[in-house]
């Protein structure tokens, strides 16, 4: 039995007791929803009364509630989809269009025309594969050709097959294969499968020979500006001219300057010189020849031909109508005087050039110049120096000298002496505030070295309960985390610590942890003694005992795998008797960013006493 068919495209929406329904992305064609059919929403159906647009319907108050953008169902039951006025409404429709307009017959690619017994005159045949048409006319198929688009296949290739419309190129003419058969291996200009698309034109008459040869410039010669014109090497300077003007030649250099040559081939050649002079600084003037390529500001070494380690360098000007050079002088090696120099170009120290045997110590900024090489990224995390001390009695900390990598690898970071920063809010300077801040509280506050790189770059130390993200002074761009310090412990001071390499130690201990019901649940425990924010490694006294014989407890990093304490898997300490003797032990145990352990034991109600002796900070970037 056949399924009722329905239609579902999009969502719809209608307000409690509307009667106008409005849809998104629906196509309520006559086709696809018509009057009489079924809306339904949900459990709620109604019968469909109008179809004002797409998008748009009319029904009886709505019952089902308010809708909006919810799928639905529309039944296709209405009477005028079986109804045969409407049914022959839309035959005759139908007919009307093919009256008018006809349609394709479709040539199957296994035939080789259309089927004689289909088609009506003025009706046409298509076959896509091919391209090929026909036009039904006195009753049978007349053939009308290939009507395909151009494909443009490049140059011509042998190998390659070539069908109708296929565009190749040979010699620079185009062709189109023409043959209603496919193939290949006919190159062009074959008749019979191809025809010219675009000719190549002809070539053009060939005109007058500009120039003559090449010849070398000769005195007492007549030169021709007229096709072919003269064109001459002048030996001196290595240079090409072409005449301009007819003339008899005399002196090359005073021809040259009345216009009668034209310069079209600059040579490489460099110049030389007969002029006797001594080396030493200073103006020097070289008579040469005229002709070279030379420009004022030039920079020019004249060597001694005979003794090339003779040499004065510096920058010259160049008067070729005059045929000299004048050389600056600024440069020299050698001594002695010389009248056979050879010139050639030599490069203009800047003026930063540096001096290799003073071994960079020339540079104007050495940090500068470390930040440029990119040194910072190359050693990113090395730190040197800065100890964190305190004294317990005041609110003072101080830091020894040092150098870090910023903490975004910019720049380097130092300074050449202790500073003391206090508690107070921040002010540039040794003794003077480090808080970056809001009110100071009690408890761990993130010592920080850092730097405004505008000016002379000034280096100070800042303090910030934040161990990624201090409040940074106007100015200062650039930090490196280097230690902790702890506020408060005793009146408005900062506690006693000892710091030995990154290693922070307090002078005495302090118990974090004392409690007697560690049982089988791995429990978390905050260490107060040691900074949070980050993660650092806690130096432990772990103190434990139990009633029962062979209890065995860990105390470990969060992160690691719980594991049941025992002598399998094991553990920090154990239990060995049954009258709570006790154990210690020395640990060393990573917090969490929020200076989190965690701890359990293999038998319920165990002691546990976890002990801050200090910690250990990576302090990395």
């Amino acid at each position: 039995m056949t399924a009722l068919t329905s239609y579902s495209t999009g969502t719809i929406s209608v307000a409690a007791n509307g009667t106008a329904v409005t849809g998104v992305g629906t196509i309520w064609s006559g086709t696809n929803v018509r009057p009489g059919d079924i809306l339904q929403i949900g459990n709620f159906q109604t019968i469909i009364t109008d179809v004002t647009d797409p998008t748009h319907l009319v029904i009886p108050p709505w019952g089902g509630g308010a809708q909006a953008g919810v799928a639905y169902v529309v039944w296709k039951v209405s009477q005028q989809r079986i109804a045969g006025a409407q049914a022959m409404a839309d035959v005759s429709t139908l007919v009307a269009a093919l009256n008018t307009t006809g349609f394709f017959w479709f040539v199957d690619v296994s035939l080789a025309a259309p089927d004689p017994s289909l088609g009506s005159d003025g009706q046409y045949a298509l076959q896509p594969s091919t391209g090929k048409m026909w036009v039904h006319v006195g009753g049978a198929w007349n053939y009308l050709g290939i009507y395909k688009g151009f494909n443009f296949r490049g140059a011509y290739d042998n190998a390659a097959a070539y069908s109708v419309g296929d565009v190749q190129t040979t010699a620079g003419t185009s062709y189109v294969w023409i043959n209603p058969a496919p193939g290949s291996g006919h190159p062009a200009p074959d008749a019979t499968y191809w025809q010219v698309l675009a000719a190549k034109g002809d070539k053009g008459d060939t005109g007058a020979v500009p120039w003559s040869n090449t010849t070398s410039w000769a005195t007492a010669t007549n030169y021709v500006a007229a096709p072919p014109a003269s064109i001459v090497v002048y030996p001196v300077n290595k240079n090409t001219y072409v005449c301009i003007v007819p003339h008899l030649s005399g002196n090359f250099a005073a021809d040259l300057a009345a216009g009668k040559w034209l310069l079209i081939g600059q040579s490489a050649t460099e110049a030389t010189s007969g002029t006797a002079l001594a080396i030493g600084v200073g103006s020097k003037v070289f008579s040469v020849v005229t002709g070279f390529s030379y420009q004022n500001g030039v920079r020019l070494r004249a060597s001694s031909n005979g003794s090339p380690t003779n040499w004065m360098e510096g920058v010259c000007l160049y008067d070729p109508a005059a045929q000299i050079i004048t050389m600056t002088v600024d440069k020299t090696a050698g001594a002695g005087a010389f009248a056979d120099w050879n010139f050639n170009r030599a490069g203009q120290p800047g003026a930063g050039d540096l001096t290799s045997s003073l071994n960079l110590s020339d540079l104007t900024s050495k940090p500068t110049a470390v930040v440029n090489l990119g040194i910072p990224g190359l050693i990113r995390g090395y730190l040197n120096g800065f100890k964190i001390s305190t004294t317990g009695t005041n609110n003072q900390f101080s830091v020894t000298a040092g150098q870090a990598c910023s903490s975004l690898f910019a720049d380097m970071i130092g300074t050449t002496a202790t500073f003391t920063k206090t508690s107070a809010a921040w002010a540039v300077g040794s003794g003077n505030g480090a808080l970056d801040t809001g009110p100071l509280v009690n408890g761990f506050y993130h010592v920080f070295v850092i730097k405004n790189p505008t000016g002379l770059g000034t280096v100070d130390f800042l303090i910030s309960r934040s161990a990624t993200a201090p409040t940074m002074p106007a100015g200062y761009t650039m930090f490196r985390r280097i230690g902790a310090v702890f506020y408060g412990s005793a009146g408005a001071a900062f506690s006693q610590m000892l710091q030995r390499g990154r290693e922070f130690l307090w002078p005495g201990v302090s118990l974090d942890v004392n409690v007697t019901n560690l049982g089988n649940a791995l429990t978390t425990y905050t260490l107060a003694s040691v900074p949070s924010g980050i993660q650092v490694q806690a130096i432990l006294t772990v103190i434990g005992w139990s009633g029962t014989q062979n209890t065995q407890w860990w105390v470990h990093d969060a992160a690691l795998t719980d594991n049941v304490p025992n002598f399998t898997n094991g553990a920090t300490a154990t239990e060995v008797t049954t009258f709570s003797m006790g154990n210690f032990s020395e640990a060393r145990v990573w917090t969490d960013l929020s200076a989190n352990v965690v701890a359990r034991a293999n038998n319920p109600s165990t002691t546990l006493r976890i002990v801050t002796r200090g910690w250990f900070d990576p302090l990395e970037g």
